[in-house]
């Protein structure tokens, strides 16, 4: 068994897969996309029902309430998007899961990490 200590790491090697440290499924191994293998960034502009009709309900409002909180405004990797359950359609749309019903994600591609956008009716200022 011959082992080179000193041979270079390449650099140009896809990565298969990866740990998820964050989300749902904290630990599990996922395979990467070609699309996220590298730094991606997304800032989700909107969360909303798509076309869906909203039951106007204590549960439904809590869901979408909670999913603009968490994702509106702040920019994230698209792998801790994926990590998280959303499904990204495209640079521009992406899907997801919960309270039982599929929100939609409007998205903008963007360069890197950048602070979280004014969100309209949203008195409190957050960090």
């Amino acid at each position: 068994m011959s082992t080179q200590p000193n041979a270079p790491a390449t650099l140009t090697e896809a990565q298969e897969s990866y740990i998820v440290a964050e989300g749902k499924k904290r630990g599990a191994t996922r395979d990467v996309r070609p699309e996220a293998a590298f730094d991606k960034y997304y800032t989700v502009l909107r969360v909303h029902p798509g076309d869906g009709i909203l039951t106007d309900n204590w549960h439904t409002n809590e869901v979408l309430s909670h999913a603009r909180n968490n994702f509106e405004g702040y920019t994230f990797v698209m792998r801790t998007l994926e990590a998280w359950g959303v499904m990204i359609e495209n640079d521009h749309r992406g899907y997801y899961t919960a309270g039982g019903r599929v929100w939609v994600l409007d998205l903008e591609p963007c360069g890197g990490k950048k602070p979280r956008l004014p969100v309209a009716g949203d008195g409190a200022t957050r960090g």
